[in-house]
């Protein structure tokens, strides 16, 4: 496994946790040598880029705390204080830095040789945002904390020798009338460092932000949810044959993970959604070859990492993916839809149903033949099942278990030769990405045209 660090330089040190077969935890500790971060006070005027702040930081500790305090102030423009900070990252691009994962970046993103800036603010007294901005005064970042509580950017690539804006802004509900000089004091805390090899670098939240990631078979990569909803991109070159690919993301403490993975146009190929503080894994993703004279799209696709709900700015995640040849009796995503149903014969296939999935499967019989359906789901998945004719909306038979790791049997279905379609699915929000459900398909010649099925269903 590539070795993950929080950061490499002074500020902190790695440490590894591990629960006997259970997934490594990264975690941030500081050093107990280290000395405390410099302080020091907030200095008016510093409400605009023209005027702000100017932060310098100390080469060999370049840890800072930042004592401030906004108001909300009927004289303002919007009733709301603001200050403004700049900081200008020391140091030059070191030619003989270790190559990354993400060396397959074009030459022109900062992210090659940037490094590491995290942000940390904490309040008292009121709510406030937090703004980074890049030297031509585009936001890159924000976050906010409400009133007695933290917030923060803990990886965002910054390109030394160039300058960044800290903005932070008293925050209220709107439609209320302001007292005067209601304060929130606040700390910013502002720490630079450097990226390890597999760092996730911030901003990538978008496709167009996306890191492009180098790939053979198999890659691991770490990162943060950094705030609620935070979403990381990674490109991935497609394989010069189709192939399946296989996601797994550690669990993380307090948060709901997300995975997507999209086409080189932005279209969904899968999607999961995971339980809060476990691991959430896509499994057999099919992902077409490589098109070279179709156009840049056709030879990329993308891994997206999201927080569904909470944050963590102290424990990464990892990501591991792995690209191989198609599983056989294995579902195929995508099969979300009738249309990608996944080909299925008689025998024993396995799948995984995530909150909200649905998967669909197709029956093709040469002949006249009486269908049975078995499938047994686990854990944590109150499942339903559906049989109908493909191209027909008519269902045939269906059921569904009212507990968990239930068994649902349909026998007796008669078909004359059509293509029969399956539709699995949890019931309501149920779900479980990581154990498999089992379908098991038999058939016997028919020689009756009707046929009442038969459905059981078991625990």
């Amino acid at each position: 496994m590539v070795a993950l660090a929080l950061l490499s330089g002074g500020a902190c040190r790695r440490t590894r946790l591990s629960r006997g077969d259970a997934a490594s935890v990264v975690v941030a500790s500081p050093r107990r040598d280290a000395p405390a971060a410099r302080s020091l006070p907030e200095r008016e005027p510093n409400d605009s880029p023209e005027h702000a702040q100017l932060l310098a930081l100390n080469a060999e500790w370049p840890v800072m705390d930042i004592e401030g305090m906004v108001c909300s102030q009927p004289d303002q423009k919007d009733g709301k204080d603001v200050d403004v900070f700049k900081l200008v990252i020391p140091g030059s691009a070191a030619p003989d830095r270790p190559v990354t994962a993400f060396d397959s970046a074009p030459p022109e993103d900062v992210r090659r040789t940037a490094r590491r800036l995290s942000l940390d603010i904490a309040t008292d007294g009121g709510s406030v945002s937090l703004q980074l901005l890049d030297e031509g005064l585009k936001v890159l970042e924000s976050v906010a904390a409400e009133s007695g509580g933290t917030a923060g950017l803990p990886n965002i690539a910054v390109q030394p020798g160039r300058s960044y804006y800290f903005r932070v802004k008293a925050t209220g509900k709107s439609g209320k009338q302001v007292s005067a000089m209601a304060p929130c004091n606040y700390k910013l805390s502002v720490q630079l460092g450097d990226f390890d090899v597999a760092d996730e670098r911030e901003p990538n939240d978008t496709a167009e932000s996306a890191e492009a990631l180098a790939m053979e078979g198999v890659a691991e990569l770490a990162g943060f949810y950094g705030w609620q909803h935070d979403q990381d991109f990674f490109r991935v070159p497609a394989p010069d044959v189709a192939s399946a690919l296989d996601l797994v993301v550690d669990a993380v403490e307090g948060v709901t993970p997300g995975l997507q993975v999209l086409t080189g146009s932005g279209s969904k190929l899968a999607v999961a959604k995971g339980r809060r503080g476990e691991r959430l894994a896509l499994h057999n993703v099919r992902i077409g070859a490589a098109v070279v004279d179709a156009g840049a799209p056709s030879t990329t696709f993308y891994v997206v990492v999201k927080s569904e709900a909470g944050q963590n700015r102290s424990q990464r995640y990892v990501l591991h993916l792995s690209l191989g040849a198609l599983k056989q009796d294995t579902e195929v995503e995508p099969n979300d839809v009738a249309g990608n149903a996944t080909p299925v014969h008689d025998g024993i296939m396995s799948g995984f149903l995530a909150s909200s999935d649905v998967d669909y499967f197709l029956y093709e019989p040469i002949d006249p033949r009486e269908i049975s359906v078995e499938v047994s789901f686990p854990a944590r998945v109150r499942g339903k099942v559906e049989i109908s004719r493909a191209g027909r909306p008519d269902i045939i038979a269906s059921a569904q278990t009212p507990k968990a790791r239930q068994h649902i049997s349909i026998s007796k279905v008669v078909n004359l030769g059509q293509p029969l379609l399956l539709r699995i699915a949890p019931v309501r929000a149920d779900g479980n990405a990581n154990e498999p459900y089992s379908l098991r398909i038999s058939s016997t010649p028919s020689i009756t045209e009707t046929q009442i099925p038969e459905i059981r269903v078991l625990p």
